[in-house]
Formats: C-alpha cells, sequence, structure tokens
C-alpha cells in the first residue's frame, strides 16, 4: 500500500497518514510492552539514531483504544506499521534531551553528543517496520532519521526483569492501567532510611497537583506510584560545587551548562527503575534543598524534592513532560539559543508567533473583542522586572543576608501580582508578546499561569484545554 501524506491542524503543521484508522488492539498487538533503546548522536545540524537493545516487558500500560497519535505535539513522531501490509498501527509524539542540546551553543559551535533513548510500544504480533521522524525547518514532520524492521520473534529480544530492587508504594489508585493515566514518582538520592521521608514528599506534592485544574477534575482517571531505589549516597551531584554523589539515576545540576537545569542522561537505568510499575509518565523527585529541575515531553520531569518553591516546579515541569506545554516566560536566562527559528509557528499548544493576525492558533478560546496581539503594559512588567533584577544582583554583590534577600523577593512578586490583579484582561485570553524565552515575535494566550511566572493560582485557559486533551488521549 502506498503512503501518502496528508497535511492536517492548524496551518498543516501536524501529519497524518491515509488509511490509518483505528483499529482493536488485539488486531496486532498482545499484551505486553516491546522497549527499544537506541543511541541518539549528532551535532546541531545532523542526527542519527543506531538501535542498542530491544526488551520485552510485561503488560501494556497505554492506551488500547487511541493508538494513533492525533495531538501533534513533540519534536519527533515514533510510527509503527504492520510491516506486511504497511499500514500504520501506532504513533506517538515526544521530545528528547538531543534536540534540546541541538539548540545550545556547544553545539552551535560544532560540538557532538549522544545520548541514550527509549521508545516503547504494544508488543506486536508480526513484524513491524519502526519509524522515528522529526520537524523541519516549518516543524513538518518530514525528515525520517530511523527506519527498521522488528520482528516479534528475534531472539535477540531481553525478557529477563529489569530492576528488582525497587520499592514501591501506590499514592493514588483508580483502576486498570490502560483505562487511566499513570504516573510514576521515582525517588532520587534518597538512602534506605529516607524511604518514609521520601512518600511523604510525594504524597504532598501529589496533593497539591490535584488542587489544581483541570487534574482535580479528572483525578479518578489517575495511578500514582511513588517508587524507589536505595541510593548509597544521599543528595545528587552539584558539578559547580565540586559535589558528586553516587545515586541510582546519575542526576545532576548543571545540564547543558545551566545550574538549575537538574536532569539525568542515564536513560537505561532510568528506564529500568520505572518499569517496576505501569506509567505513562515520569517523575523524578531528587533529595536536595537546591532550586533545580526540567521537564521534557514524553521523556520525564524532574524537580529538587526540597525546595521553597518545589510545589511550583513540580507542576509547571508536569506541565512540560505531560502535556507538552511550552514556557511562557522570556526574562530568565536558559541555555538554549534561538529555540524557536523566527517566523515558523511553534508546535507547543500554549504558545504562537501569530504567522496570520488576527487568528490565532487558540482561536476558538480567545476572549471575544479582545485585540490580537493583545497590548498588556509590557514595558511596565519589564521595567519592574529590571528594577528587581539590577538589585538582586547588587545585593548578591554586596552578600546581603538571606532574609533581606527573601524580603526584597516577596515585594517583587507583590508587585508583579498586583499590576496582575488589577489589570483590564485578567483572565482573558488573546495573544501576549513575550513568551517561549523571546520578548519579542513569540505570543502566550494570558496575562499571567503557571508556564509563565512561579504561581500555583492555575494555568491558563489554552494550557488547561491541552491538558485536558492528553488525559482525555489517555485515560477512558
Amino acid at each position: 500500500m502506498r503512503r501518502l501524506w496528508i497535511l492536517i491542524g492548524f496551518w498543516g503543521t501536524a501529519v497524518a497518514w491515509l488509511g490509518a484508522q483505528e483499529h482493536p488492539f488485539s488486531t496486532f498487538f498482545s499484551d505486553h510492552t516491546l522497549r527499544v533503546d537506541y543511541y541518539h548522536a549528532g551535532t546541531a545540524a545532523r542526527e542519527e539514531i543506531v538501535l542498542e537493545a530491544l526488551y520485552r516487558l510485561e503488560g501494556w500500560p497505554g492506551s488500547r483504544v487511541n493508538l494513533i497519535d492525533t495531538l501533534n505535539r513533540g519534536h519527533y513522531l515514533l510510527r509503527v506499521f504492520d510491516h506486511r501490509t504497511q499500514q500504520l498501527i501506532y504513533s506517538r509524539g515526544f521530545s528528547t534531551l538531543f534536540n534540546e542540546w541541538q539548540t545550545t551553543e556547544e553545539a552551535k559551535n560544532g560540538g557532538r553528543k549522544i545520548i541514550h533513548e527509549t521508545v516503547r510500544v504494544p508488543f506486536p504480533k508480526r513484524p513491524i517496520l519502526v519509524e522515528i521522524v522529526s520537524r523541519d525547518k516549518k516543524n513538518r514532520f518530514t525528515q525520517i532519521i530511523f527506519s527498521g524492521v522488528i520482528d516479534p520473534k528475534d531472539g535477540s529480544i531481553r525478557a529477563e526483569r529489569r530492576d528488582s530492587n525497587v520499592r514501591v508504594h501506590p499514592l493514588l489508585e483508580n483502576g486498570a492501567p490502560e483505562k487511566h493515566v499513570d504516573v510514576v514518582i521515582i525517588g532520587e538520592g534518597f538512602r534506605a532510611e529516607e524511604w518514609e521521608g521520601f512518600v511523604g514528599r510525594a504524597r504532598a506534592l501529589v496533593d497539591t497537583l490535584f488542587t489544581l485544574s483541570p487534574f482535580k477534575e479528572y483525578r479518578s482517571r489517575f495511578n500514582v506510584y511513588a517508587i524507589m531505589v536505595p541510593s548509597p549516597e544521599s543528595g545528587t551531584d552539584d558539578p559547580r560545587a565540586g559535589v558528586f554523589k553516587q545515586t541510582p539515576l546519575n542526576t545532576s545540576f548543571n545540564t547543558f551548562g545551566l545550574q538549575r537545569y537538574l536532569m539525568t542522561y542515564d536513560n537505561r537505568r532510568l528506564q529500568d527503575i520505572a518499569s517496576a510499575v505501569p506509567y505513562d509518565a515520569i517523575m523524578i523527585l531528587v533529595n536536595t534543598r537546591k532550586y533545580g529541575g526540567g521537564g521534557v515531553y514524553n521523556l520525564y520531569a524532574c524537580t529538587a524534592a526540597f525546595h521553597q518553591w518545589t510545589p511550583y516546579v513540580f507542576v509547571h515541569e508536569f506541565g512540560h513532560s505531560f502535556a507538552g506545554l511550552g514556557d511562557e516566560y522570556y526574562t530568565s536566562r536558559v541555555a538554549y539559543s534561538e529555540f524557536y527559528p523566527k517566523g515558523t509557528e511553534p508546535w507547543e499548544p500554549n504558545l504562537t508567533a501569530l504567522l496570520h493576525p488576527p487568528q490565532v492558533k487558540w482561536q476558538r478560546l480567545v476572549t471575544p473583542g479582545i485585540p490580537i496581539p493583545t497590548p498588556w503594559g509590557k514595558e511596565t512588567y519589564d521595567r519592574l522586572n529590571d528594577e528587581f533584577g539590577k538589585k538582586l544582583s547588587e545585593w548578591r554583590r554586596r552578600k546581603v543576608s538571606g532574609e533581606k534577600m527573601k524580603i526584597l523577593s516577596r515585594k517583587y512578586r507583590q508587585k508583579i501580582e498586583r499590576f496582575f490583579e488589577e489589570h483590564p484582561y485578567q483572565g482573558a485570553v488573546g495573544a501576549f508578546e513575550g513568551a517561549g524565552y523571546a520578548s519579542q515575535g513569540l505570543y502566550r494566550p494570558a496575562l499571567d499561569c503557571i508556564m509563565f511566572s512561579r504561581t500555583l493560582k492555575g494555568f491558563d485557559p489554552v494550557c488547561t484545554d491541552a491538558i485536558e486533551q492528553m488525559i482525555r488521549f489517555i485515560a477512558r
């Protein structure tokens, strides 16, 4: 059967396949998981994938109804075809640390990188063709960077249990994994005697998540597990401070040279530990009091366990990793250089380059009568932010006491909160310039949101809608 492109979605950025219709799960798949491990290597301009190992795992935790991804999220698209008929039988969008690294100065200066990665699919009953497709410069899925046939009868597919030293504590149980969103929270850098502290912290953060919309309305569609492998040492690596700890996941601050970016490259170990329970999404909770974290769509989210801003970071990073939400802020330093190319519509559901004003990709949620783009007093916000940043830098140089620094931060937050609360477009949906690490040229849906500032007051309506779409796609 010849495969034909069909462009769908907003301005033709999404891709589907002719004849890619849903079918009974049992037609092509059994109740197991095929885990495909590979190395992702290359430079800023080139990339390649080399298979490393195949595994058969017990059970398939994902949806058995929505097998074809219709959400158009992620930098890559995994496509699985029945090899004999060439019918598309499974697909999923995802992003990686590798594609983030490609936008760093290290990559642009000629660096090379190799990162271990994994994709998972329902275990096939007969040979499948697996493709991984990357987006081009216009964010269309056109570049096939891997293509290979996998035979489920291949004798090299490993089937042993991946990790037997995992402690498991269910935090929320609502039913069969294949009908719910299954979240695993992995404790990292906790010694055996710190198990109870980890579970308690995980439970508190889960409770925080489910106080917020839309998670609280969909609480019954989630299962959540806290799991952990006891760590030889407490804590995590902090290279700038000369601190290195022996821990199960080898997490570290300073990923890509950004101190607060707390992540792990040890994907194989992460997947081994996570496979102790059914999961659709992974959260890593790191035993540290220092601020940090990160999140990559359909990979994992990570956060420091005991910082004062941990509840916010936990929710914010889960927004990235679970729903593919983009960062709506533009004033904080990041490791990337031109993460969003000019003139290209971002794939993230809550960011837009506004290429066709007054039409915007979240048009159905736009507040009637609001101007597009939406004037919001950006100059005032930028002035307040600049004044705070300069004062903070000055006080740090003078080694002003931590208590005074907290007072300064609190007064700044109060000014910003007042600015938002008194704004005529508070609660409205429009197109507000300043988003995606860029002060100009990118737009967010609302004045404020968990994806914009350190707040737990809620997700904006566009982010809320995107999260709901993901929950409904996975859970039944």
